[in-house]
């Protein structure tokens, strides 16, 4: 049960309210009994104050003691005692409720009311607890050295314990009720918040490889859940594509590797199906010697794009001369360019040194120029330039080839793709160079450009930073 976040909030939730509505009944409770005191006090003292008025006032007129006496036994008050006591405290008139029972005065409360008569500047009246009863004491006269008597009332503390025990039972009825209601109410609101998160999880139970292409809602994407819902959709987004770019891979490399592959096996069984001459001999052979070439660059390619993303590929770096990488790439490729009736130079290279790997950055030049040389018709020129501006080198290889079109041109580095697939199928490009140029300039922190147009041919820039 407590596995459910919806529970442990409800349960939180109802803890923290139970400790609040504690603390709160707690300090009501206490601030209600003072509050009940002092206005019993009050109250007391109002009406010890009356007694006293009225019997001076009485003995005064009538002169006559039992005349007052008999005033005090007619005060009668609901649920309150009055007494008329002399300067010693002996009790010398009593109301009818007493039953002739007088109250017994603590020296404390007497001594109070001595010295409110003799003038100190002390409370008006004394207010304590004496056998369960609440008094209020006040002289008879407040005149100095003269000790009349004192009026007494008293009121059972049982008044205030009523009222305090009925708002024990009131707390005991209520805060139980509240709590239940609370916690009812906190579960709905916490399942209701956390809904959504339950239909997420539903939504994305049921996406798959088969349907990477589904999305969760998001009613209110401004709010938490709405950004949650809208961030696993970015992650599912970018998986579907991950996955499809996989599956593109695998069907694309498994395409290019059938055909070699196919050629090797068809050719290799004509060979052996009877005895041939020597010359068809070496001509088959010759072929197998071409296509497993083909085959081993192919591979060699998929390869190096295993390597990817760039972190992963342990990158040698090392001081080298960029210009001289460039001219042992341009001979090497020479060969090629010649064989086809291509004119290839590179002009004046100025020295430029850079921190750089150089197995990989001959790779991504004869891949250049092996492209140039491969989509540049006979009697075509290519031209390789390299520029020092600041801190970075530009290189750039440019043909008289056929060109790219516009529509292709922001494609032309993925992996495979061919803008002209039979042709550069006959060509024996599998559209993984430049795949690999764009790698290997990313790897060394640079950037690749292109410019072309149909007809007239390409020319492919890199800039690469000369420090590390």
């Amino acid at each position: 049960m407590l596995d459910s976040v919806r529970t442990r909030l409800t349960l939180w939730y109802a803890a923290v309210l139970a400790l609040s509505l504690v603390v709160f009944a707690l300090l009501t409770y206490f601030v209600a009994a003072r509050s009940f005191a002092r206005r019993q006090d009050e109250s007391l003292r109002s009406t010890a104050e009356t007694v006293a008025s009225a019997y001076m006032q009485e003995l005064s007129e009538e002169g006559s003691i039992a005349k007052a006496n008999e005033v005090v036994s007619q005060m009668v008050y609901p649920n309150r005692f009055v007494e008329v006591t002399d300067a010693d405290g002996h009790a010398i008139a009593l109301s009818s409720n007493l039953n002739q029972h007088a109250l017994a005065l603590s020296s404390q409360a007497l001594e109070a009311a001595r010295r409110q008569a003799a003038g100190y500047d002390v409370a008006n009246s004394f207010a304590g607890d004496d056998e369960g009863l609440r008094l209020a004491v006040v002289p008879l006269s407040v005149e100095k050295n003269k000790q009349t008597g004192f009026a007494v009332v008293a009121e059972s503390r049982g008044v205030i314990d009523e009222e305090l025990e009925r708002m024990r039972e009131g707390f005991f009825a209520a805060v139980p009720i509240i709590l239940l209601l609370a916690s009812a109410g906190g579960y709905f609101l916490a399942r209701k918040s956390l809904s959504p998160i339950a239909l997420m999880d539903q939504q994305t139970r049921r996406i798959t490889v088969e349907n990477l292409s589904s999305r969760l809602e998001a009613p209110n994407p401004r709010d938490e859940l709405g950004r949650l819902a809208t961030t696993i959709n970015e992650l599912l987004g970018r998986l579907d594509a991950a996955f499809k770019e996989q599956q593109r891979f695998i069907a694309d490399a498994s395409h290019e590797l059938r055909t070699p592959v196919a050629v090797l096996r068809g050719e290799a069984e004509i060979s052996l199906e009877r005895d041939r001459p020597a010359n068809e001999y070496k001509d088959s052979l010759k072929l197998i010697g071409e296509e497993a070439e083909r085959l081993s660059r192919i591979v060699e390619d998929l390869f190096t794009l295993a390597h990817q993303p760039v972190e992963s590929y342990p990158l040698a770096k090392e001081p080298l001369y960029l210009n001289e990488v460039i001219a042992e790439c341009v001979r090497a490729a020479r060969v090629l360019a010649t064989r086809k009736g291509l004119l290839l130079n590179t002009g004046a290279l100025s020295e430029v040194s850079l921190l750089g790997d150089e197995e990989l950055l001959k790779r991504m030049l004869l891949n250049l120029l092996d492209n140039a040389v491969k989509y540049t018709p006979e009697g075509g020129r290519i031209s390789v330039a390299l520029e020092r501006n600041g801190h970075f080198a530009r290189i750039s290889v440019t043909d008289t080839g056929i060109g790219i079109p516009m529509e292709d041109q922001s494609r032309i580095f993925d992996r495979f793709y061919r803008v002209d697939k039979p042709r550069s199928r006959a060509l024996g490009g599998a559209g993984l160079g430049l795949s690999i140029v764009r790698w290997i300039v990313d790897a060394h922190g640079g950037s690749l450009a292109l410019e072309s147009e149909i007809g007239r041919g390409s020319s492919f820039f890199v800039t690469l930073p000369l420090t590390s």
